[in-house]
């Protein structure tokens, strides 16, 4: 067996199917989508005041840089869940029959991987050709300049979250939404260590803003002795003066500091295939039913022979009798289905989860409204995020959906059932919000959690009738909470009210509109 020629295959199929998917288009979109915010001067990069000329070396850097945030931070997300496709469509079972050995169905997903993102990068780096164009300062292309950045800081970066999407998927707690969540943390944790980096080993730095940095800043203090230091990756303020730059010197002291991440991928590759299990569910199964197989024989009931003698062909079997359902028995009752809609949303939690959540309750009652507003809601509302995301795909993520879409008007009983058990989940959490607010008289931050808590449901109803996954909701609410009630970098975002009314104005006439939308999904699953 070839091995090139086995993990070509594997690849090539692999590649082939993820790009047929409705995900990769909607990301190669939001990828055309962020060139042309860059071509019509929303975001950009700035130092301080200055920045430099549209020439082939500044577009090909900016948007390398662009690529390196973007496809690095949210590409994992579009090429993790390979190895869980495999095995919940029965392909993986097949490969195990198969002399595939762990390494090479590891490697073949890590180049699969690496495609899909090699592909988007490759879209990016032809849209920068058409923004150099049109900013008019500097219409000489050089392709060279403009594609340097991408292979040398982009692909590294690439590689790496490719390997990592990998092993992701081959540790059995990360597979699912919790990895997702430790990979949006671990890439915000990242950015301080970049910028430590930046300063002492800036080749070495993975997002390559380091090496840009240091460059242009030379440039722009050549040219602009008032310059001393500021890079700023965003919506550019007002600009002052610009400079030209040729681009990053890329000597072979610098490609050598560059191309060691491939082989830090290839060693995460290599450590993934140690996890793997290779579809074997023996290594996977819950300990509960271990506990079970291994259970002592004196437990088990003694067979009865008496009960393996074969019946007698002649023997007459007596007609069934079946009990008749009584109106009693077939009434409906919201009430029920609202109930068996809560324990679904917290089935599986551990005692410590509930501490968890019952200590961070306490904490927003006991603080100041101040400090339980800024600091402990935020944290208290991205804690049930793993639940608030099952809301919606559930039927889907365990496939009884042929089960749930077939019973008595599915639209009108269970999906509004869906979305006030999450609302009554987040009300819950918010509880000790609430009370410290009502004691304080703050009217206008109580309606703001409310709000907010009308807010959270709807997005995770509509997320998750629309993708069919939990992985959309825990992407989209995890970067709303990060760039609104957090960090405040766009404070219209801002649903809890931390430093404003909340914008409740928006957030309720929207809430209503993402319901009405998750309404109009599910009734056309079940057209379908």
């Amino acid at each position: 067996m070839n091995p090139v020629r086995v993990i070509d295959h594997l690849a090539r199929a692999d590649f082939l199917e993820r790009v047929r998917r409705y995900s990769f288009l909607v990301m190669l979109g939001l990828a055309v989508f962020l060139g042309y915010q860059v071509a019509i001067g929303n975001v950009g990069v700035q130092l301080k005041e200055y920045r430099g000329e549209f020439n082939s070396a500044w577009v090909g850097s900016m948007m390398s840089l662009m690529t390196t945030f973007f496809v690095g931070w949210f590409g994992f997300y579009l090429v993790k869940g390979s190895v869980a496709r495999d095995r919940e469509t029965g392909v993986g079972q097949i490969m195990a029959t198969t002399p595939l050995t762990r390494t090479l169905y590891t490697a073949g997903k890590w180049v699969s991987n690496f495609s899909v993102l090699l592909a988007m990068v490759i879209v990016l780096a032809l849209v920068s050709i058409p923004i150099q164009y049109f900013a008019g300062e500097n219409i000489q292309i050089d392709f060279i300049a403009l594609f340097e950045p991408f292979v040398f800081i982009a692909l590294p970066m690439m590689a790496l979250v490719a390997a990592l999407a990998v092993l992701f998927e081959t540790i059995p707690f990360l597979q699912g939404g919790f990895g997702n969540l430790a990979y949006f943390f671990l890439f915000i944790m990242s950015l301080p260590l970049s910028m430590s980096l930046s300063k002492s080993n800036p080749a070495y730095e993975p997002l390559g803003m380091g090496l840009l940095m240091q460059s242009m800043g030379a440039a722009a203090r050549a040219q602009f002795p008032d310059y001393i230091s500021g890079f700023a990756l965003g919506a550019p303020d007002t600009i002052t003066g610009i400079f030209k730059w040729a681009g990053v010197d890329w000597n072979m002291d610098i490609l050598l500091a560059r191309f060691p991440f491939l082989g830090i991928a290839f060693l995460l590759t290599l450590i993934a295939a140690i996890f793997f299990d290779r579809f074997d569910p023996s290594r996977t199964k819950p300990r509960r039913m271990n506990a079970q197989r291994s259970a002592s024989p004196s437990t088990l009931k003694p067979f009865d022979q008496t009960q393996d003698k074969p019946a007698s062909v002649s023997q007459t079997l007596s007609p069934p009798h079946l009990t008749p359902l009584n109106t009693s028995g077939n009434r409906y009752s919201f009430f029920n289905v609202l109930l068996a809609e809560l324990k679904l949303l917290l089935k599986g939690q551990r005692w410590w989860w509930y501490a968890i959540s019952a200590a961070l309750i306490i904490a927003c009652f006991a603080n100041d409204s101040e400090t339980m507003r800024q600091v402990i809601l935020p944290i208290t509302w991205v804690w049930p995020v793993l639940i608030w995301s099952a809301i919606g795909n559930r039927e889907i993520h365990n496939n009884v959906q042929q089960m749930t879409f077939s019973s008595a008007f599915p639209l009108w009983r269970q999906l509004p059932a869906q979305w006030l058990a999450g609302f009554i989940v987040t009300l819950i959490m918010a509880s000790g919000a609430l009370a410290r607010l009502g004691m304080d008289g703050d009217s206008t931050t109580l309606f703001a959690v409310i709000s907010g808590s009308i807010f959270i449901p709807s997005l995770a109803l509509a997320s998750g009738v629309w993708s069919g996954t939990s992985k959309l909701f825990e992407i989209l609410y995890l970067v709303i909470w990060y760039i609104g009630p957090l960090n405040h970098a766009v404070p219209e975002l801002d649903y809890i009210g931390t430093t404003s009314n909340g914008y409740p104005e928006f957030f309720i006439p929207f809430s209503i509109a993402l319901v009405i939308i998750a309404l109009i999904g599910r009734a056309r699953q079940l057209r379908n």
